[in-house]
């Protein structure tokens, strides 16, 4: 052996792990799953208190299903010792029914261990009901996630003073009640989730929070008659799915100033445009706002029928940099008209899914008229950016692209990703050769391989 292979060979034999501190061998251990981080036990003795200490403890039961995975939580829980805190449990059952009633008994073992996050996601063949005294236990805990096939019952006076976090999907409660009751004992809760629940009694729903900055909200199909009232003054981001069709009412107590984020996505509803209008002068002052075909869809016959839309005022949204507007069939030119003259300091529009259907013919394609309409003041001040997807090069689209380029003296980037373009060279050599107002304005048209034309 030489010396380079003797100098190699003594490097192995020296054990530096074991020479680690053990905050540093927990951190570590703590990036491994909890199965493989136990396994280190068979090392030395040393090792099992490591594994005992580990701040965050994650059982799934898809990697160790059946009795194993019982004896497994059942024994590491066991072990741990009683005065050790837990930062983060999570807990998610996909198989079997049999060992539901051993559920409660490791949460009541985690929750008195001041633990600051907890997760569950269950999907046992029943509803599991989750154990009453599961928010009375609470008291310390920042983040509360329950997902999927659960009961939830909120006891009364129930004050979680450190929950920062809330999240609820898929969960049924018994009342919608008693989720008020429960948020109104929630003094600093910023991040609320309720998504696809369901609710044994009640239909009206309020959603409350005085320094609440970010919702998420998407009501139950279930839910026909469910009607939501939602009070957050200091919120800061929202999203709203709602794809109920019955009387299904979603208000604003009062307007979001602070507002920075809004994701929308309504169906056709009853009252469904004054829902939209109503909510759109709610949140007003938004800085980047999405809106869904479906959302596009329940704001367009209001443009349809001239008595309609005489009943509405279009909200100024002086904030606003950036919009994205999803199309269904076609954007009527006087709702887009609206957005753009009513946003002056607009930087970014974008068309994910197009400016008309594809799935159409002709005779639903409607004239944008951009020749009878006023400039946007933001054409010429702030709007840089403009992003096209699904462009089919019908006259209703290069009329629109048109107007754009001939006007927007503030464009600095145009991006029209083509459908079937490729292979048309003398239309998109239209496109190339349309008059731009902005000199620095770099216009891109990519088909659908890929390929760029500047």
């Amino acid at each position: 052996m030489d010396s380079t292979s003797k100098k190699l060979a003594n490097i192995c034999e020296v054990d530096r792990i074991s020479d680690l501190p053990d905050t540093l061998l927990i951190a570590i251990l703590a990036l491994l799953p909890i199965e493989t981080a136990v396994r280190t036990c068979i090392l030395s003795k040393r090792w099992r208190p490591l594994c005992e200490s580990l701040p965050n403890l994650d059982f799934t039961d898809d990697r160790n299903s059946g009795i194993h995975f019982t004896d497994f939580v059942d024994k590491f829980l066991m072990r741990r010792p009683n005065d050790l805190k837990i930062a983060k449990f999570r807990l998610y059952c996909y198989h079997g029914d049999y060992y539901r009633d051993r559920v409660n008994e490791w949460m009541m073992n985690v929750l008195g261990r001041e633990v600051k996050e907890i997760d569950l996601r269950f999907s046992f063949p029943d509803l599991y009901k989750l154990v009453r005294d599961f928010f009375y236990m609470c008291s310390s805990v920042e983040v509360v996630i329950l997902d999927w096939k659960m009961l939830v019952e909120i006891p009364e006076n129930v004050k979680l003073s450190k929950l920062r976090v809330l999240s609820f999907s898929d969960v049924t409660f018994s009342s919608y009640e008693s989720v008020e009751k429960l948020l109104l004992n929630c003094p600093v809760l910023e991040d609320l989730s309720i998504d696809y629940c369901e609710w044994l009694t009640g239909n009206s729903l309020s959603i409350c929070g005085s320094v609440l900055k970010r919702l998420s909200y998407c009501p139950s199909s279930d839910d026909f008659v469910l009607r939501t009232l939602i009070d957050t003054p200091r919120l800061e981001n929202l999203e709203i799915h709602s794809y109920t069709a019955g009387d299904n009412d979603i208000l604003f107590k009062e307007n979001l100033p602070f507002l920075k984020v809004a994701e929308i996505d309504i169906c056709d509803m009853p009252r469904g445009v004054d829902c939209m209008f109503g909510l759109l002068k709610k949140i007003s002052n938004v800085k980047f706002l999405t809106l869904s075909d479906n959302a596009m869809g329940v704001l367009r016959p209001a443009y349809e029928n001239e008595f309609i839309i005489g009943h509405y005022e279009f909200p100024p949204f002086h904030n606003l940099t950036e919009l994205v507007l999803n199309i269904d069939l076609y954007c009527h030119e006087t709702l887009l008209d609206n957005f753009l003259q009513n946003s002056p300091n607009l930087e970014t529009l974008k068309f994910p899914q197009g400016l008309v259907c594809r799935f159409f013919d002709d005779s639903f394609h409607r004239s944008w008229g951009w020749s009878q309409l006023r400039v946007p003041e933001c054409f010429s001040t702030h709007l840089k950016t403009v992003h096209i997807k699904k462009f089919n090069g019908i006259n209703e689209e290069l009329a629109f692209v048109k107007f754009l380029l001939v006007y927007g003296s503030a464009l600095q980037n145009v991006s029209i990703e083509t459908l079937n373009l490729s292979k048309d060279a003398e239309a998109r050599q239209e496109l190339l050769n349309l008059q731009r107002e902005s000199t620095t304005c770099k216009l891109n048209i990519i088909d659908e391989n890929g390929k760029c034309f500047l």
